[in-house]
C-alpha cells in the first residue's frame, strides 16, 4: 500500500518539530545523544518516520545548524543599531555577538564545531554561514564608505571575524583562564578593529580575588610556599 502523500505545510510543521526536539536533546544531553529513536520516542511516532522527513542522522545535524544559523543572524541583526554612528554600530553587533554566545553556548558551539562536515558539502548550510558573515561584510563595507575603516570590506570582515570568534570559541571553550573574561576583552578588541581612542586606554585590570574567583584556583599566596633553604654541611 502507497504512502499517503504529505502536505509540504505538514512535512514543514513535522521537520520542525524533530529539530526543535533534536535541539532540546543537544542542549541537555550533547550531540551524541541524538538518535532517530530517541526523536521518535519523543514525538509519539514510530521509529522509522523520521528517515520520511532527513535521510540520515548527518542530514538531521546538517539542519539543526541551518538552523541555529539562521537564529544566530536574526539575533544579531534585531540588535544592530542601524542607525546610530557607524563606530556604535560596529560595537553593537559585535556586542550582540557575544550576547548570542552567553546565551546560546550550545547552539554557537553546534554551529562553528570543528568536528562537522565542511559547510561547501550542504548548500543549504553554505548558505545560511554566508548569510552569516555578508551581514558583517555589510557593516564593515558602511565603514569604509564613512571613512571609519580602511581597505578591502572582505579581508577587513575575515580579520574581524576570525578575532571575535577567536575570543567567543576560548569563552565558550572554558579556555580564557588568565585573568581576563569575554566582557573584559571585548571593547578592547573592537577599539583596536576600528581604530578608536579607546584602544590607547589601558585595561581595567581585574582584582587579585576576581582572578582567583574567575580560575577557580587556590588564592595566590596559597600558591606560593616560602623555599626552605637546605641544611649546609655541619662542621
Amino acid at each position: 500500500m502507497a504512502r499517503a502523500q504529505l502536505s509540504p505545510e505538514t512535512v514543514t510543521a513535522m521537520r520542525q518539530k524533530l529539530l526543535a526536539l533534536a535541539l532540546d536533546i543537544y542542549r541537555t544531553e550533547g550531540l551524541e545523544a541524538i538518535s532517530f529513536r530517541r526523536l521518535a520516542d519523543a514525538a509519539g511516532i514510530s521509529h522509522t518516520l523520521p528517515y520520511r522527513y532527513f535521510e540520515s542522522k548527518e542530514a538531521l545535524l546538517v539542519a539543526l545548524r541551518v538552523l541555529c544559523t539562521q537564529r544566530f543572524e536574526a539575533f544579531v541583526r534585531t540588535r544592530e543599531a542601524v542607525s546610530a554612528p557607524l563606530a556604535a554600530r560596529i560595537r553593537s553587533v559585535a556586542e550582540a555577538y557575544v550576547a548570542f554566545v552567553e546565551q546560546h553556548p550550545a547552539e554557537y558551539q553546534l554551529i562553528f564545531s570543528t568536528h562537522q562536515p565542511a559547510p561547501d558539502q550542504y548548500p543549504e548550510l553554505l548558505a545560511a554561514r554566508r548569510g552569516l558573515f555578508d551581514h558583517a561584510i555589510e557593516v564593515v563595507q558602511a565603514g569604509i564608505d564613512d571613512g571609519l575603516l580602511q581597505g578591502d570590506a572582505r579581508a577587513l570582515t575575515h580579520l574581524f571575524w576570525l578575532s571575535l570568534h577567536g575570543l567567543m570559541s576560548l569563552h565558550v571553550g572554558g579556555q580564557l583562564v588568565h585573568g581576563f573574561s569575554l566582557n573584559d576583552l571585548i571593547e578592547p578588541l573592537v577599539a583596536r578593529i576600528i581604530g578608536s581612542e579607546a584602544a590607547h586606554k589601558p585595561m581595567r585590570l581585574p582584582t587579585r580575588a576576581a582572578i582567583n574567583q574567575q580560575q577557580r584556583f587556590k588564592p595566590v599566596d596559597a600558591l606560593i610556599t616560602p623555599r626552605r633553604r637546605r641544611p649546609g654541611p655541619r662542621g
